[in-house]
């Protein structure tokens, strides 16, 4: 009886150990479960913006191939994380590391070129041509212009002191793509509004955004549009405690204060989890930019009947067809920003 019982839990042991980290593969063997990694940017993954949108994709991603594939994610606190944290990913065993913002480029390239049997991908960064990128590397990047054009219109129709204001993270590099969109689709649709302008510099600082925030709002603003991760939440609190309107980014941030008026969407999370799973189902392209606006549903914003007018909705939605048919241009840089005003005029 004694030999019985120990030959059963023999088996038992054997059957527990082979389900752990593996999944039964066609021809009946076991197979480790293939693993991607992401490496967050600045302000921590629960950020309630761009971090939290990707992590958000690639979650989803895992969950629907959890037989297959485990993700995770390692934080990034300082600048200085990010070489490291690339560095451990690969030697965690990820087949497909993702490097959350263009802040990576540097780092990316890098682990890139000394891995070349690893995956990756990068948000909000590429080489200047598809020649330059490298043949295990996916670049995603967006018309972030073109989505805060359209929130900048709804900001522009919605003032009632013709006053608003726009808080970045840091300045320069992608961030400069959503200032000169949304002051842009301000003037398109308020030539005489005033659009107030300053950068944090930082992506984690909440006290700063608040601060930041309640200065344009004793200023005049009663619409605040942020591009600043973490610093945004402080943005959100500045905006409830005055009770004017907040405008919200990369995901709808309704939750951060009732007086959010709408928010512009980025979609790095389908961004991820669509390249995430080409590259599960073998069908990973490297040396590709995707770059991704309206007309590739990349971009948005987040409409709420209640908060904009039809009278609204349909100025933003011509404009939204016209940049996708190409009829719009809407500007990028702060350099291409005045030729616009002046082109708004002769209309």
């Amino acid at each position: 009886m004694g030999k019985k019982l120990l030959l059963a839990s023999l088996v038992l042991v054997l059957v527990l150990g082979s389900l752990v980290g593996c999944t039964k593969t066609p021809g009946g063997g076991q197979a480790e479960l293939k693993k991607v990694t992401m490496v967050t940017d600045q302000g921590g993954v629960d950020d309630k913006s761009f971090n939290q949108a990707a992590w958000t994709g690639l979650k989803e991603f895992g969950d629907a191939n959890s037989s297959k594939v485990t993700v995770n994610y390692l934080e990034s606190n300082t600048a200085e994380d990010y070489a490291p944290n690339l560095t451990a990913a690969v030697d965690q065993g990820a087949g497909l590391v993702w490097a959350v913002g263009y802040m990576m480029a540097d780092q990316l390239t890098d682990a890139a070129k000394n891995n070349p049997n690893t995956q990756f991908g990068i948000i909000d960064w590429a080489p200047a041509s598809e020649a330059d990128a490298l043949s295990n590397t996916a670049y995603v990047v967006f018309k972030e212009n073109e989505g805060s054009f359209l929130v900048g219109l709804i900001a522009g129709l919605t003032t009632k002191t013709n006053n608003v204001g726009f808080v970045g993270g840091m300045s320069g590099g992608v961030i400069e793509k959503f200032e000169v969109g949304f002051h842009a689709g301000v003037k398109a649709a308020n030539p005489n509004a005033t659009v107030q302008i300053q950068y944090a510099e930082d992506w984690g600082a909440i006290a700063k955004g608040e601060q930041i925030a309640t200065t344009m709002i004793n200023n005049g603003a009663d619409v605040v549009y942020h591009a600043a991760g973490g610093t945004g939440i402080g943005v959100a609190q500045a905006c409830d405690k005055a009770k004017v309107h907040f405008i919200g980014v990369d995901v709808d941030q309704s939750e951060l204060t009732p007086y959010t008026l709408t928010s512009m969407l980025k979609r790095l999370d389908t961004a991820i989890k669509t390249i995430s799973q080409d590259w599960l189902d073998g069908k990973f392209e490297g040396k590709k930019i995707y770059s991704l606006g309206l007309a590739e549903d990349g971009v948005g914003y987040v409409y709420d009947p209640a908060k904009i007018s039809d009278e609204v909705k349909a100025v933003v939605e011509d404009f939204a067809a016209k940049i996708k048919n190409g009829e719009l241009v809407v500007p990028s840089t702060n350099a291409e920003l005045p030729a616009f005003l002046e082109s708004l005029k002769a209309e």
